[in-house]
């Protein structure tokens, strides 16, 4: 039974970050990476202590989708930073009470094109 509750509680922790949740794992990565973020569009901060977390992301024709807590979204090209996180997946920093409006966005880290 304790190895059944691991288990679902591990895979539980997984489908959140994947699905691009405020909060989630924000402090695995913040000071070595989220504080240095700075947005393309605005030359200011990314993160704003909570705001960036990993996530999903795919792309579609010519464009980057995301995952913002549990909804895929479009990347305005002008979110996008092309810096390589440390565990070379996407992330996406986006304020507390998201919309789902694309250009609210703060900025999304893509991982390194092949």
């Amino acid at each position: 039974m304790k190895l059944f509750l691991f288990v679902a509680t591990f895979l539980c922790s997984v489908a959140t970050a994947q699905e691009g949740y405020f909060g989630h794992d924000h402090d695995t990565w913040h000071r070595s990476f989220y504080q240095n973020l700075q947005r393309p569009d605005t030359d200011t901060p990314c993160c704003n202590l909570t705001d960036c977390r990993p996530t999903s992301g795919r792309q579609v024709d010519n464009h980057y989708e995301v995952k913002v807590n549990g909804a895929w979204i479009s990347v305005p090209p002008q979110k996008i930073i092309r810096s390589a996180a440390p565990d070379l997946g996407f992330h996406v920093c986006a304020p507390f009470k998201f919309d789902g409006q694309p250009d609210h966005l703060y900025c999304v880290v893509i991982p390194p094109e092949t």
